[in-house]
Order: structure tokens, then C-alpha cells, then sequence
């Protein structure tokens, strides 16, 4: 169901963004239902001129700070394509009055639905405090593509603020007829657990991960991919599989490592997943 907006909400802190996808004479449409600032409704564009629309989700606030909320809910009925990304990353700012900042995605898809979700990285600054949520609810009939990317902060600022958070929660979950089959959780709420982030990503500065499921996942397709990795500039991969899921876990030490490594990925599951070639997508 659609998030309704609390009367109570302070303008400004909570942006929520509520849309249904149908379709209408042979394409897929997305209709906002509710939504509140900052999170503006720019429609959408059809990048690849076909059934598919491209929705770029656009929070104009710029950031989060000191308890910011964002709420993206989607709806995807039966036989709707849709691709879902970000204008920019998810930069969350410092919280000296010790309020969490929170960013959810909940995306409910329908039977014979596709659902591409391919934000932009998620960046917590020094003395930030972070929770992410991200729920992506399938039939056995749906197909997804979707990303996921941390940075360990803004690494290349000044003598760099790198794991100076105090602390980030973050879950990706990912449902098929409402049976959990993907729960990839990070925790690191005090300074220990922060440091063991940085021990654990073995002095890489970025990870992104992969999920990927359709029916008829064509067989050994993660080799293939595991295959190609070795080619991943500056990158150390992991692929696995169980049935007709796929997740590919990344490390990288710069930005554009991680963003080409992830699109390589998108690359090769696309055809048998959105029956198309991938194509870079356009945000201006």
C-alpha cells in the first residue's frame, strides 16, 4: 500500500515519493499517487524508445541531514517494465544532535514485471548517522536487476573523511511471494564495528552488489560473469547463485571502478533478464 503522508511530518524533513506503474496502449505509464518535498515529480522518458520508461528519482534537497527522511514507494502491476535510478548520490551529512538519518526504497512487483533499480552510491560524511532501507517485494514470474553501492566517505576530500561516520545501518532485502531469499545487512553502530568495516573491506574504498533474478536465468551465466571480472579495473569480485538468484559482490578502490564494473554486470544479465542490450543511461 502507498505511504500516506503524517500531518505531523515537518515540511522539508520527510520526502516521500509514492508511484503506481500500468500499462496503457502497449507501454508501461508511472502515475504519482502522494508525494511531499523535497522529492519533486519530473515524469519520466522512454531512453530506450520503447515500452520501457526511465524514472530518475530526484530529491532536490541535496543531501540528508540531522534526521532527514526519504520515502520512495513503487507499484508495478502485472506486465509493467520499469528502470528506476537516482540524479545523483545519496549524500548524508553530519548529525551532531545524534538523530538518525533515514533513506527507504519499497518496490512491490507484480506478475511478469521487471524491475531495474540502479541508484546512485550511497555516501556517508564524517559524524554522519545512517539508516537504509531498501525492500523489493517479486512473483516467481517478475525479473530483477538491481544495485546497490557504499562508499566508506568522501575519500578524495582534503586528507579524506574515510569510515568517520558514527554509524550506518543498512539492509537490502528482497522478497519472491513474500518468502525472504536475499537479506544483505551491514551494522556498524559503535567505533569498533566502524573499524571493522574498514579491516573487512581489506583497504577498498567502495562496495557495490548486484542482484539479479528472472525464471529462466540462463545456466552458468555467473561464470561467465565471474569470468569477465578479471578484467574489472582495480575491483575484487564474488559471484554466487542459488537457483534463479544472483548476487555479485564488488570492492573497489575508486568510484568509477565500482560504476563500470556494476554496468559490465548489467551487461551481461540484461539481454536475458530485460531482453535488450544495456545502453548507458542518460541523466541530463
Amino acid at each position: 500500500m502507498p505511504v500516506t503522508p503524517d500531518p505531523n511530518w515537518i515540511v522539508g524533513k520527510y520526502a516521500l515519493m509514492n508511484v503506481r506503474a500500468s500499462i496503457s496502449e502497449g507501454s508501461t505509464i508511472i502515475e504519482p499517487t502522494k508525494w511531499r518535498i523535497p522529492f519533486q515529480w519530473q515524469g519520466y522518458h522512454y531512453q530506450n524508445h520503447d515500452d520501457q520508461p526511465f524514472m530518475l528519482l530526484l530529491n532536490s534537497s541535496g543531501g540528508f541531514v540531522e534526521g532527514d527522511v526519504s520515502h520512495f514507494h513503487a507499484t508495478l502491476e502485472p506486465g509493467t517494465r520499469c528502470l528506476f535510478t537516482t540524479t545523483a548520490s545519496s549524500k548524508f551529512y553530519k548529525c551532531p544532535e545524534g538523530n538518525t538519518s533515514r533513506e527507504i526504497v519499497d518496490i512491490i512487483a507484480d506478475e511478469g514485471s521487471l524491475v531495474e533499480l540502479l541508484p546512485d552510491e550511497a555516501i556517508p560524511f564524517a559524524n554522519s548517522r545512517v539508516h537504509r532501507i531498501n525492500r523489493i517485494g517479486l512473483k516467481k514470474s517478475s525479473r530483477l536487476f538491481a544495485t546497490d553501492m557504499i562508499s566508506a566517505g568522501r575519500i578524495h576530500y582534503g586528507d579524506g573523511e574515510i569510515f568517520d561516520f558514527y554509524n550506518l545501518v543498512s539492509e537490502f532485502e528482497i522478497s519472491i511471494e513474500g518468502k525472504i531469499i536475499a537479506l544483505d545487512r551491514i551494522v556498524a553502530i559503535n567505533p569498533d564495528e566502524v573499524a571493522a568495516m574498514s579491516r573487512l573491506w581489506e583497504g577498498y574504498l567502495h562496495m557495490a552488489t548486484a542482484f539479479a533474478y528472472a525464471p529462466n536465468l540462463p545456466a552458468k551465466i555467473e561464470d561467465e560473469i565471474y569470468d569477465y571480472s578479471k578484467e574489472f579495473s582495480g575491483c575484487k569480485t564474488g559471484v554466487s547463485r542459488i537457483g534463479n538468484f544472483l548476487t555479485v559482490r564488488l570492492l573497489a578502490r575508486e568510484t568509477w571502478e565500482a560504476h563500470e564494473a556494476l554496468y559490465k554486470v548489467w551487461s551481461i544479465l540484461r539481454p536475458s533478464i530485460a531482453d535488450k542490450q544495456a545502453q548507458p543511461i542518460q541523466k541530463c
